[in-house]
């Protein structure tokens, strides 16, 4: 897959597309960082791939995820991974128990994954709301994804997320079209839907959250490897265990976008 890391700005926020490979260790540390204090320390998930370190990651962060991060300078504020729904995905493995039994899920030709959504609440994090009552950067990584669905022809992301996080994105302009409802690990309702990619959703988003359209800073073009390439991924420091850990087992794992 070819594509351009870009860099956007909406109402003076700044949000980073870029490949798994192609993105600085120090950078990679921090969103890690962020889905640790937010996953293990605030929401208390029970991951089994989480070994216990300073970072959540799992074995879907590879040379096939895209990351869309906000930053203030060098210092992530907020985040979400995209992967390919072709490939192996939370969705095919421990979430696969959500999937809806007759065949309602979305043509994975044309669907990818978005899971670990989460913002950091240190002193870099802005505090500032939209209009629809949002914080100004989940609105402005919504926008930046369906951005990056546009380019690469992506027509919906498939999602779990709980009730809240449904909510949000209602209220942010960006309606869940949900396909099926479980029970989280601790007996919350957790829903698995998709999400549309339009110029009709996006110009919503904008308009709900009264957000200044974005300015764009493309990159030269690069290619963003499979993970079986003969590349190797990003060498992070030995803080983290090996990248190339085995498949766990199926967990019911609430996990918001």
């Amino acid at each position: 897959m070819n594509y351009s890391p870009c860099t956007y700005q909406f109402s003076g926020v700044t949000t980073r597309v870029a490949g798994y490979s192609k993105i600085p260790p120090k950078i990679l540390e921090q969103i890690f960082s962020i889905r640790k204090l937010a996953f293990i320390d605030r929401k208390k998930w029970d991951i089994e791939s989480y070994q216990g370190s300073d970072y959540e990651w799992d074995e879907y962060d590879d040379l096939d995820a895209t990351y869309i991060y906000t930053h203030q300078n060098d210092q992530v504020t907020g985040c979400v991974r995209l992967r390919p729904s072709s490939k192996p995905t939370l969705m095919s493995g421990p979430l696969s128990f959500i999937l809806p039994t007759e065949e309602t899920r979305a043509h994975l030709q044309h669907c990818w994954e978005a899971t670990r959504f989460a913002l950091s609440s240190d002193d870099f994090a802005t505090g500032e709301l939209t209009q629809a009552n949002v914080d100004i950067r989940t609105a402005a990584l919504f926008l930046s994804m369906i951005k990056f669905a546009q380019q690469q022809n992506v027509r919906t992301y498939e999602i779990v997320v709980d009730t809240m996080m449904e909510k949000i994105l209602k209220r942010s302009g960006w309606t869940v079209d949900r396909r099926n409802i479980a029970l989280g690990s601790k007996g919350e309702k957790i829903i698995y839907g998709t999400l549309p990619c339009t110029l009709l959703t996006y110009e919503e988003v904008l308009k709900k959250n009264a957000i200044h359209k974005a300015t764009v800073y493309h990159q030269p073009l690069i290619t963003c490897r499979s993970s079986d390439s003969l590349d190797k991924p990003q060498v992070i420091p030995q803080t983290l265990p090996n990248r190339n850990i085995p498949a766990k087992i199926s967990m019911h794992t609430v996990l918001q976008l």
